[in-house]
């Protein structure tokens, strides 16, 4: 099942939301997308326009194309064509994608210098298995080992597989993770990891309020607000506690109360949320607390850089003194220690 990746999505929703602001017809719009971008996002557009054509909504054709289209959008689309705001919406959605592209974008660019240097040192130590092949141990004749490799072709190609055999590793279970393969236990681990945890926490509690703000102010009720709010977050920290909450506002509590019994949210957030609540002005109260946690949500993923940086970083560095050290060991204290041992 393909999916439509965040940068193109981000400026889907920007074209269609402009488009729409400024009075072009729907029809018009998407018929314009199936002569856009790759074959699959043409094909998808297509089945939109078909769709729309045919007196489907637009949430409806969106949702019809097989998991293209995120589910949080779709929802959301929905509420705006509820709510006759669906240029806003839409608006709003791209900025939200934008936004975590953003994020994205820092942490990467934090770690390209130390990835770099980490690189290096993991070319260094194959380059000197493969230089080191010829070279032996003194005395013994036996073949010089680097980091547990024996020196040489064979060593080098074991070297390569080895290094390979990792990086799939953390290739898959990076895709897991993302797929939820492991359930809620990863995230649950790591929203309890100072720095991570804060950057993971403040990005959904942004998403939580405003996603909250736009359902309360499209008439929607409670039940299906709270629901699309707390699903997109898109954490399993907190989606797996949707029954709960769920059953906690079918016995007539507050939003507050409801999410304050799950122990999961801050209380900070859930006062700014029971006075929007007590003062009747969820969207407004909302809308700033989610650009508030916006804000704060980029500050922690710039502490985030920072603290991979220095890792990665500190990782290089201890694989290349870890590297002198054996290599002083295994080529340059035998030549002290054999002179002595032959006059013992």
């Amino acid at each position: 099942m393909s999916r439509i990746g965040t940068r193109p999505l981000a400026q889907l929703l920007r074209r269609v939301g402009t488009s729409m602001r400024a009075g072009v017809d729907v029809r018009t719009i998407w018929q314009k997308e199936t002569e856009r971008g790759s074959p699959t996002h043409r094909e998808k557009a297509a089945r939109v326009s078909e769709r729309i054509v045919a007196g489907d909504s637009l949430a409806g054709a969106m949702a019809a194309c097989d998991g293209y289209f995120p589910q949080l959008a779709c929802d959301l689309v929905e509420v705006g064509e509820t709510t006759g705001r669906l240029d806003e919406v839409l608006i709003g959605l791209a900025d939200h994608y934008e936004h975590l592209l953003d994020l994205r974008r820092t942490f990467l660019m934090g770690l390209v210098w130390p990835g770099l240097e980490l690189s290096a040192a993991v070319f260094i130590i194959g380059l000197l298995i493969w230089i080191m092949g010829i070279v032996t141990s003194g005395s013994t004749g036996e073949p010089i080992r680097i980091f547990g490799f024996e020196a040489g072709t064979k060593g080098l190609i074991t070297y390569v597989f080895f290094i390979a055999g990792i990086v799939g590793a953390i290739a898959w279970f990076m895709i897991a993770l993302r797929r939820g393969w492991f359930g809620p236990k990863p995230i649950e681990f790591a929203m309890r990891v100072p720095v991570i945890g804060g950057c993971l926490k403040t990005a959904a509690l942004s998403r939580l309020a405003w996603t909250l703000s736009l359902a309360l102010d499209a008439g929607m009720d409670a039940r299906r607000s709270i629901k699309l709010a707390i699903r997109s977050t898109q954490n399993a920290y907190y989606t797996s506690q949707m029954d709960e909450v769920d059953a906690a506002i079918v016995q007539g509590r507050e939003f507050h109360e409801a999410l304050r019994g799950t122990g999961l949210f801050p209380d900070e957030f859930l006062s700014s949320l029971e006075t929007a609540e007590v003062s009747g002005t969820h969207s407004e109260s909302l809308t700033r607390l989610a650009n508030d946690y916006r804000d704060r949500a980029k500050a922690a993923a710039k502490a985030l850089t920072v603290a991979s940086t220095f890792a990665v970083l500190g990782l290089g560095m201890l694989i290349m003194v870890v590297l002198i050290f054996q290599l002083f060991f295994t080529l340059i204290m035998p030549m002290y220690t054999d002179p002595m041992n032959a006059f013992s």
